[in-house]
């Protein structure tokens, strides 16, 4: 499969970049455009994103590839993957390659990549950003199983029932709030 050949290759051709004076977010770019080259240069079909606000960072053949980084040297991330309305609207697969470095030792520490119908439900929670942002909760946690034993099926009914319950959460928080503003005046 795909995810495993991109799993492989990045493995094999990774290396922590040049990070005098970096923040954690310029290695972060780094590592990012280090991979998209390394799939340019492994793959045929490797295209850029369709736009700036694109889910992905590349496209191989015909699937998305959104490139997450992950700094083992901090404590706590809950990282946002992707709007679940964009998820539900999707027209292609989507992977995501993980990159877990470590800024304090300067070194890339993992890598793998899942197709996101593969990610364990346990560590992804919908978050009120937007009409609804799927985010790993933990990703510490979530390092340690990531994958999930469901079927692309399964994982998508699962997405729709989590969406549903979501909205109907979003919808009674936003009635009390507006009943609270009633009594206000």
């Amino acid at each position: 499969m795909l995810n495993r050949q991109i799993t492989k290759v990045l493995k094999e051709n990774l290396q922590f970049p040049e990070s005098t004076n970096l923040q954690q977010r310029g290695i972060a770019d780094k590592i990012e455009d280090q991979c998209a080259e390394v799939l340019k240069q492994n793959f045929e079909d490797v295209t850029p994103p369709r736009s700036r606000r694109s889910i992905e960072d590349v496209n191989v053949g015909d699937v998305y590839v959104d490139i997450k980084t992950s700094d083992a040297a901090l404590n706590f991330k809950m990282p946002n993957m992707i709007s679940i309305d964009r998820l539900r609207k999707l027209d292609k697969d989507l992977i995501y390659s993980f990159v877990i470095y470590d800024s304090d030792k300067k070194a890339i520490l993992d890598t793998f990549s899942l197709y996101v119908y593969e990610l364990n439900w346990e560590h992804l929670a919908i978050q009120n950003l937007g009409k609804g942002q799927l985010q790993i909760k933990n990703m510490a946690e979530f390092l340690k199983s990531p994958t999930s034993n469901m079927t692309k099926d399964q994982w998508l009914s699962t997405l729709q029932e989590k969406a549903i319950d979501f909205y109907r959460k979003v919808q009674n928080d936003a009635m009390k709030r507006q009943a609270e503003w009633e009594k206000f005046v």
